[in-house]
């Protein structure tokens, strides 16, 4: 057995190349494509009254844009529960 295929199946016994860290927001998983639109939205609800942000909806770029999540499916409470607010 070669040392580079020795060396990859220790770090894989040793749980070294576990899985990435997965963000979640409203107890849905977002992928990391996806993260920084969520980051951004959430930055858009920041401030705003509990009846502002209710009526405050993603552009429409940013909505196409993630698609793991409905950014508009997104609260500001969401936001605040994820430490992003």
């Amino acid at each position: 057995m070669k040392l580079s295929a020795l060396l990859a199946s220790g770090v894989v016994l040793l749980g070294l190349a576990g899985p990435a860290a997965a963000n979640t927001i409203g107890g849905i998983t977002v992928a990391d494509s996806d993260w920084s639109y969520v980051v951004d939205y959430c930055n858009d609800l920041d401030g705003l009254s509990v009846s502002d942000a209710y009526h405050t909806k993603p552009s429409r770029v940013a909505e196409l844009s993630a698609s793991s999540i409905k950014l508009s499916s997104i609260t500001q409470s969401d936001c605040q529960n994820a430490g992003l607010i």
